[in-house]
């Protein structure tokens, strides 16, 4: 009896590892839903959630209640200021959702480089600014967390600066206006991304940070 019992002990154990718990699976379920909400105003489905046993941590998909089609991630992150993180921008900015704020885009910003209009995780920045960077610091970047780059392939010096800001400061009042949920990144530079690069942020609150 006893056998029976420490072996299903070590059963459960062995289980938990693995796959996580039913009732941390809910809590973390009901966390992610309620940190969706609170972030993007926006009703969400949870169809399921998963234990990541190499990370130690527990990932939910889910989609908008009135766009079944866009699947996205949101993952418990420890160093996000909010305990998760999600690539809901990523999946948003990929679908047909998005076609007005790039339009928006290309008519403020038509000698961008379109070869990088792309999301990108903003960790891997890390490569064109070195390991310590202020302005994302701020932004207590998660393991998911991504942003659109409009590359200007011009020198910030020789640029008709009060110009460039008005049309960053139309584009900050259009996202808001919409509520896009993007951090976005325009970036100045002539030959190639480096540390010489001229960047400013704008946030899915609308607010300009340079760098």
């Amino acid at each position: 009896m006893v056998f029976a019992i420490l072996m299903i002990s070590v059963g459960l154990y062995v289980y938990s590892v693995f796959n996580g718990t039913p009732w941390e699976k809910r809590h973390h379920q009901g966390q992610m839903m309620k940190y969706l909400n609170e972030k993007y105003n926006t009703e969400f489905v949870f169809f399921q959630i998963d234990y990541n046993y190499l990370s130690e941590t527990y990932q939910g998909y889910a989609t908008p209640k009135n766009y079944s089609d866009l699947l996205f991630i949101t993952e418990e992150d420890r160093d996000a200021p909010l305990g998760y993180s999600d690539n809901y921008p990523k999946v948003i900015w990929n679908s047909e959702l998005s076609s007005a704020v790039k339009v928006k885009i290309k008519e403020l910003f038509p000698n961008l480089n379109q070869s990088t209009f792309e999301p990108l995780p903003i960790k891997d920045k890390a490569m064109y600014f070195g390991p310590h960077i202020p302005t994302y610091e701020e932004f207590n970047v998660s393991i998911l967390a991504t942003s659109i780059p409009i590359d200007i392939n011009a020198n910030w010096s020789q640029v008709n600066q009060e110009q460039e800001l008005k049309k960053m400061q139309e584009l900050s009042k259009f996202l808001k206006n919409v509520h896009f949920p993007v951090l976005v990144e325009v970036r100045y530079y002539e030959t190639e991304m480096n540390e010489k690069a001229k960047v400013f942020f704008i946030t899915e609150e609308g607010e300009i940070l340079p760098k």
